[in-house]
């Protein structure tokens, strides 16, 4: 386990799901660019590289998946559920263990049935993913 500070600002993820415990632990902060979003992060591991060293592209789509996934979650009134309907992925550079690697995103159309987002993955000033899902969101209807 890599021992690197984890940097100012994010704290763990609270985002309950089994497989992330496996792939973690993750961590989170607002995003500085203030459009509401949030910035999902890890420090990579020995456990996230392939044979070759580099940062599984596994562990970078699961990072850009559920970012943009829950970014678009949280942008609804009581949205019960976002489900990925298509994810596309463009892998320009490659992490290491003890990188520090941040998923950016922007939410193009956060409203609605049919949600779309973007996500950039980096460490540092290197662009390592570029990524665009669409999300299906179900609506949890308020009782009053």
């Amino acid at each position: 386990m890599h021992t690197d500070p984890v940097p100012e600002g994010f704290t763990a993820a609270d985002l309950p799901e089994g497989f992330l415990e496996h792939v973690g632990p993750l961590y989170t902060r607002a995003d500085a660019g203030g459009a509401g979003t949030f910035v999902l992060a890890f420090r990579a591991g020995p456990q996230h590289v392939n044979r070759y060293g580099v940062v599984h592209g596994g562990m970078l789509a699961t990072l850009a998946d559920t970012a943009i996934g829950a970014n678009l979650a949280r942008t609804g009134n009581g949205v019960d559920t976002t489900l990925t309907v298509s994810l596309s992925l463009d892998y320009l550079a490659g992490g290491r263990v003890g990188d520090w690697i941040e998923a950016h995103v922007l939410l193009t159309k956060p409203r609605g049935r049919v949600r779309f987002g973007q996500c950039e993955v980096r460490c540092g000033a290197s662009l390592l993913v570029r990524a665009s899902a669409v999300f299906s969101a179900r609506e949890v209807q308020s009782v009053r």
